[in-house]
């Protein structure tokens, strides 16, 4: 009886070293340079450390609030971190977070801080917006997965905490044109033109995406030529939230041959269920989990407002009436943080 006991108590010692949560944060941000535009852009990392934590707020450029604290919470965002600190001991894995067009790097820092917690590091850059304002054109269609790639390599590179993250365990979150990002460096293969196919064919009925971004975006798009393949094969699995699926047709989406959880929001106006989330569901490998979200908004994923951002954030602040964003989040965090832990394990 205790040599068998002597080895379960070992090999509790080894997992523990491994992928124990960490109940403190740490966060500080590198700079990143686009291999398509030449352009220099910030990325938030988040990662699990020992050292105690403190209130930090962060503007959307990522730069510290100074102000008091009391005005501060109404224009930054607070969350309890150790700001520079070491990481943990033991391997991490590694998710970046790609947002949505024209979004910020904060938009999904609750998430962040739940992966982070959880034996994460996380990395969500500030996509450059080149002359299509993020939205279109071949600054979305290949700068944006090239981006997601600069990012790991950076991580990776990182004297702190590269020598922690093992390569195996590489995920991508992406919202919107982030899931757009996702998907593509995971293998779909892009054909931009189709979206023009679908609005040519479903204006009436779709016209909020149709006409999303303006006359400056359908050209953009009309312009474009093949999008060279972007895959990343460093990337083990993907998570998509109100994902933009119609620059793939359903050929170049069964290239995805990595896990792949899926949320789709019930009242989407912008990404339409039928058009985005359910085609997805029908045409991902096997390996996928698909969620709908019962009463959501296309924005009821990215993570709330302090109170003044709300004014400038416009719709991206608000949700259907009588729609819960945080408590969708207190869900679907620990979701994403048990998908990851499933399809990204610990190595031995």
């Amino acid at each position: 009886m205790i040599v068998p006991l002597l080895a379960v108590l070992l090999l509790a010692i080894i997992l523990g070293t491994e992928a124990a949560p960490s109940s403190n944060v740490a966060f500080r941000k590198i700079d990143v340079q686009d291999t398509v535009t030449g352009e220099r852009f910030p990325v938030a990392l988040w990662y699990p450390t020992r050292a105690a934590p403190a209130p930090l707020f962060l503007t959307t450029s990522l730069s510290e609030c100074r102000l008091p604290a009391m005005l501060c919470r109404l224009m930054a965002f607070e969350m309890p971190v150790a700001p520079n600190a070491p990481p943990a001991d033991g391997t991490l894995g590694l998710i970046v977070i790609s947002h949505g067009s024209g979004g910020l790097a904060l938009n999904h820092w609750d998430l962040a801080m739940a992966l982070a917690a959880h034996g994460y590091v996380v990395a969500a850059p500030a996509h450059p917006r080149g002359k299509g304002n993020d939205v279109s054109g071949d600054v979305v269609w290949i700068g944006r997965p090239k981006q997601v790639a600069r990012v790991i390599d950076a991580v990776l590179a990182d004297p702190s905490l590269g020598p922690h993250v093992q390569r195996g365990r590489v995920g991508v979150v992406g919202h919107s044109n982030g899931g757009y990002t996702a998907l593509a460096i995971a293998g779909a293969l892009p054909t931009p033109l189709a979206l023009m196919d679908h609005c040519g064919r479903h204006a009436a009925d779709d016209p909020k995406f149709c006409s999303f971004g303006g006359a400056a975006t359908r050209e953009a798009t009309a312009r474009g030529g093949a999008i060279p393949d972007v895959r990343d094969p460093r990337v083990r699995a993907i998570v998509l939230l109100a994902p933009n699926a119609l620059p793939f047709t359903d050929e170049g989406l069964g290239k995805v041959a990595v896990p792949v959880r899926l949320y789709a929001a019930e009242r989407d106006d912008l990404t339409l269920v039928r058009y985005h989330a359910e085609r997805l569901a029908r045409a991902l490998p096997r390996d996928r989990e698909y969620v709908v979200v019962r009463g959501a908004g296309h924005f009821s994923f990215v993570a709330g407002f302090p109170v003044l951002l709300k004014i400038l954030a416009g719709e991206a602040a608000r949700d259907p009436e009588g729609f819960n964003r945080d408590a969708l989040h207190a869900t679907m965090n620990p979701e994403i943080v048990d998908f990851f832990d499933r399809k990204l394990p610990v190595r031995p």
